[in-house]
């Protein structure tokens, strides 16, 4: 069943405080009529390019930290050491992270790109040294989880920056753009890495090549992001600091107070529930595939060749559904079109994954790659048009949060039932019914919550005193609004700006997940 996606009439009079959030309800244009008026943004144009630069970077640390850590002859790898290895590097920072939503919400968001983006460039400088000293301690993890760690508030702020330069009808697009594209430009800069690692011999000094490589990268980004206005991606009201003791109480309320406003979403909670859920899926998958690549298939198929087809699969299929979702998400409602991708990823993973043929599972990369960005598209577009720009910051923390205490808690999982070389008929299939439960479960939620399948309130603009312009009524439908009305958006901590309506369930509550 298609819901179509309508617009809720504007209530004459309501005011945005700010003329950026704001979006005129208009028929879709064809796809490069539309990429050529996303990209006729200049603020747009200055995040997308951060962004590119600063993902294309991501992926040349990745490769040199992949094949040091999993591909070096030197050093085996089980089950277990990935779990562990996936822990280390992301578990510490998934416990503090959702703490960096609060500088996101406090702090210039541009600044955070250019500052973060140097500090990296010095990590990834440390990182040559151990590296080239062949060393794999604590040393060695405690720089790399640093590293991971500020990018996880770059990504934070790439995503609480979206709506800042662009209208909120257009978020599906700059969304499906965007991460997309972010998502290539670290497959294009993985795909540099290992192949300066492969000209350069493969041994620990390539791999020192490639982190150094890396470094220059981050400085690249470090000076796109400087180019733009410290104002330019938000947040619209910035908090100054409060001193040590008094600040850190502020971030602990602030946070509860962020997951609080988030769980009393239902649309964004709802969609968080089920991607999260699906990136257990995913993390019993990767787990998986890395060991079967590694130590299972040989010759040809396998090893990181291997891998790094199924990572090229992959990438067509995120290409896929940037091209595809915006234009699914036209005909249906985002929770619709989540909900089929989901389903479609765990059908995928059992029909291809089962054989255990490598061919098959570079074809089974590329069909899950669509499912996976399709529905990080959705639910991406979903939590920004749900949340508040005062909150948006700690709410893609959460995000972050969830997603990664899922994707370890699924590698942990995996070490305990995986053997050494990876083949496991049980752990496919429990990952392809947690990809088509996730996406069952959501649906059945959806369609007992109507307000899931219509887009947010878009408020007028106000173009001056007394001056009110509003696009009722242009190219939409309007929408009956729920019957116990659009429930008031929560003020922020200082007193932030007022967001698009969220409309509430049927006792003005949010409902559970199903």
């Amino acid at each position: 069943m298609f819901f179509p996606v309508t617009f809720i009439r504007p209530v004459p009079g309501i005011r945005s405080s700010s003329p950026r959030l704001t979006g005129v309800a208009r028929s879709a244009n064809p796809g490069s009529a539309n990429l050529r008026e996303l990209l006729g943004g200049r603020g747009f144009r200055r995040l997308y390019a951060a962004r590119l630069t600063s993902q294309a970077a991501d992926g040349v640390f990745q490769a040199s930290l992949v094949s040091y850590v999993l591909f070096s002859p030197e050093r085996a790898t089980s089950a277990g050491a990935l779990a562990a290895s996936l822990a280390v590097v992301v578990l510490p920072f998934s416990v503090i992270g959702p703490f960096a939503g609060i500088v996101l919400d406090r702090a210039s968001r541009q600044r955070i790109l250019m500052i973060c983006s140097l500090v990296r460039m010095a990590l990834m400088a440390i990182l040559v040294v151990l590296i080239a000293a062949g060393r794999t301690g604590v040393d060695f993890y405690a720089v790399s989880l640093a590293s991971v760690s500020v990018n996880r508030f770059v990504l934070s702020a790439l995503s609480a920056g979206l709506p800042m330069v662009v209208d909120v009808d257009r978020l599906v697009s700059a969304n499906a753009l965007s991460v997309t594209s972010g998502t290539v430009a670290t497959l294009l800069g993985a795909g540099l890495g290992s192949g300066v690692r492969g000209l350069a011999g493969g041994d620990d000094s390539a791999v020192a090549l490639v982190a150094g490589l890396a470094a220059l990268a981050y400085g690249l980004a470090a000076a796109t992001a400087a180019r733009s206005g410290r104002a330019d991606f938000g947040p619209l009201v910035t908090v100054p600091w409060q001193g040590v003791w008094q600040q850190t109480s502020q971030v602990v309320a602030d946070m509860v107070d962020g997951a609080r406003y988030l769980a009393g979403h239902g649309p964004a909670r709802r969609a968080l529930t089920a991607l999260t859920t699906s990136r257990a899926a995913y993390g019993l998958v990767l787990v998986m595939t890395v060991l079967l690549y590694r130590n299972h298939f040989t010759g040809r198929t396998g090893g990181l060749s291997g891998l790094a087809a199924v990572v090229a699969a992959s990438g067509i299929g995120t290409i896929s559904a940037a091209v595809v979702t915006p234009r699914a998400t036209r005909r249906m409602s985002k929770p619709t079109w989540l909900a089929l991708v989901l389903v479609f990823g765990g059908v995928v993973e059992v029909v291809f994954g089962l054989p255990f043929s490598a061919i098959l599972l570079v074809v089974a990369g590329a069909l899950i790659g669509f499912s996976a960005q399709a529905s990080k598209i959705c639910v991406d577009t979903i939590v920004q048009e749900q949340t508040d720009d005062a909150y948006r910051g700690r709410a893609f923390s959460l995000y972050d949060l969830l997603f990664n205490v899922a994707f370890v808690a699924a590698a942990a999982v995996a070490a305990v039932i995986l053997p050494d070389d990876g083949r496991s008929a049980t752990v496919v299939v429990v990952a392809g019914a947690g990809y088509a439960l996730a996406g069952l479960l959501y649906y059945r939620a959806a369609r007992r919550h109507p307000e899931d399948r219509m887009a947010p309130a878009i408020r007028p603009t106000t173009d001056g005193p007394g001056r009110v312009n509003d696009p009722a009524g242009v190219g939409a439908s309007p929408t009956p609004a729920d019957p116990a009305g659009p429930a008031p958006a929560p003020i922020g901590p200082a007193a932030g700006p007022v967001g698009p309506a969220i409309p509430a369930g049927p006792t003005g509550r949010p409902g559970p997940l199903a």
